[in-house]
């Protein structure tokens, strides 16, 4: 026999009062078996529901912030866009596909809009290739390079 043609209409409204204060369906088969006393199963629940034409809340789903992936990243100074960095800022970003004969690879930006790809290779050693072949960094930024160059490698596990 269905369980929905033995309930109350004032049951019907409590599994309705359920469903709209947001209870899903485990909540709604427990409170069925300790208020109503029904053994019903999750699948048995589910039918119920169906029966009765009672509809569970959606949870609202909040759109997805856009994730910029860091290797997509912009560098800065492209798209007409200035360097957000200043002094001996850097911003690093690691490669999901490493560079061949590399552990870990990526690429740098420091202050004023210069760039460079990194990489550091199984011997530990650190290898660069600036977009401006005529860029220098200065020692502070090479400091600030390598700090957040360390915090990435810890990050990533290696």
């Amino acid at each position: 026999m269905s369980l929905a043609k033995s309930l109350s209409s004032e049951q019907i409204a409590t599994i309705q009062s359920w469903a709209d204060e947001g209870d899903g369906l485990s909540e709604i088969q427990s409170k069925l078996g300790s208020e109503f006393d029904a053994k019903v199963t999750y699948l048995e629940t589910r039918f119920l529901l169906e029966d009765l034409g009672v509809e569970l809340k959606k949870d609202p789903v909040p759109e997805p912030e856009p994730e910029v992936e860091e290797e997509e990243a912009a560098e800065p100074g492209e798209n007409g866009e200035s360097s957000e960095l200043s002094g001996d800022e850097v911003s690093v970003t690691v490669d999901k596909l490493v560079r061949p004969e590399a552990i870990i690879s990526g690429t740098v930006a420091f202050a004023g809009g210069h760039s460079s790809a990194w990489w550091l290779d199984q011997a530990g050693q650190l290898g660069m290739d600036p977009k401006d072949e005529s860029f220098n960094p200065s020692p502070e930024q090479m400091m600030a390079f390598q700090r957040e160059l360390q915090e990435k490698i810890q990050q990533s596990g290696l």
